[in-house]
């Protein structure tokens, strides 16, 4: 056993959705005029946020607005490296109830979050998963049915926040939610031309 278990906080489950992140301008080059986009009219809890809970049903919607996008990159001859941002993702990990956030801030395509979700999923016992990026660190460890995460920033003396949970609760969750994301991109991708969301590179940019 880690010693930061006796401290973590029991809860009964944690929610996990995958969002796209939206912009309502376009910047094409530092100090020059933003362009606007035009945002999907569908109902969504936060403005420039679209969970893939919400997007089920609006796939059209989504994808022309990231038609928008391309169309304004090939407008400024830009490559996609350079409007990467444009098609981040996020994944987070809640219990409203019990105030408990889980972020991943260093993860933005599908490929990097989907590591931790096949991770929890699995059966593995023992420490499950590890990883670090400037300012954050995540890990998870399973044992007899129990799962127990933490977050913190390895550069702070601060505990972060850690919780205990049963783990069948959250693999029933992940099930659905890698599902429907995997869906969603693959629509998008095709309406596109190119895959953007999965790992962040495509052979072109559409």
């Amino acid at each position: 056993m880690e010693p930061w278990f006796a401290d973590a906080k029991p809860i009964n489950s944690l929610e996990p959705e995958i969002a796209f992140h939206l912009w309502d301008a376009f910047n094409a080059a530092p100090y020059q005029r933003p362009e606007p986009l035009a945002l999907p009219e569908f109902q969504r809890a936060e403005r420039l946020r679209v969970r893939t809970s919400e997007a089920i049903g609006h796939e059209a919607e989504l994808a022309a607005y990231y038609g928008q996008v391309a169309a304004l990159a090939r407008q400024h001859a830009l490559k996609l490296h350079q409007v990467r941002q444009y098609f981040w993702m996020d994944l987070r990990l809640d219990n409203e109830e019990a105030d408990v956030h889980l972020s991943f801030p260093w993860y933005d395509t599908f490929s990097s979050m989907d590591h931790f979700l096949v991770a929890v999923a699995g059966h593995d016992e023992g420490n499950i998963y590890d990883d670090q990026d400037q300012g954050w660190a995540v890990e998870v460890w399973a044992r007899n049915g129990t799962l127990y995460i933490r977050e913190i920033d390895p550069d702070s003396e601060e505990p972060g926040q850690a919780v205990a949970l049963p783990r069948a609760g959250l693999q029933a969750r992940i099930a659905p939610l890698r599902e429907r994301t995997a869906k969603l991109v693959a629509r998008l991708a095709s309406e596109l031309g190119a895959d953007v969301w999965t790992t962040g590179e495509a052979p072109s940019f559409p």
